[in-house]
């Protein structure tokens, strides 16, 4: 299993994120200040996102799962995401590296788990 999300597509620049190094980030937080039925680690997306710079036309993004299912997003919804990173003190195992939430709380019983790149369309 790979610990890396890629950010590809309609950006400005390739974003490479290893959420395994997340638990030292200062951004970090408890889920449960967002899901309080969730225990963990998590970090807002947007900032990660940002950073890959989306192009003026972009308005979606396209989650690529391990399996080479995928799943399109709006792009605000992606910018208003949460990642969780860590349960129980301990990685995500074999649906991470990160477990992606909406943040409307509409995917909190079933996280979309398994990404390996998020392309921005």
């Amino acid at each position: 299993m790979e610990a890396i999300i890629l950010i590809t597509g309609k950006v400005n620049h390739t974003v490479t994120l290893d959420p395994t190094l997340w638990i030292f980030d200062e951004r970090r937080f408890e889920m449960k200040e967002y899901f309080p039925d969730i225990d963990g680690l998590g970090m807002e997306f947007a900032p990660f996102l940002a950073h890959a710079e989306p192009q003026v036309d972009a308005d979606h993004v396209v989650l690529h799962q391990q399996d080479g299912t995928q799943i399109p997003l709006s792009l605000k919804a992606a910018q208003q995401a949460i990642l969780q990173f860590a349960e129980q003190g301990k990685p995500i195992g074999s649906d991470g590296p990160a477990l992606f939430y909406l943040n409307d709380g509409s995917h909190r019983n079933q996280p979309i788990g398994s990404i390996r790149k998020v392309e921005v369309k």
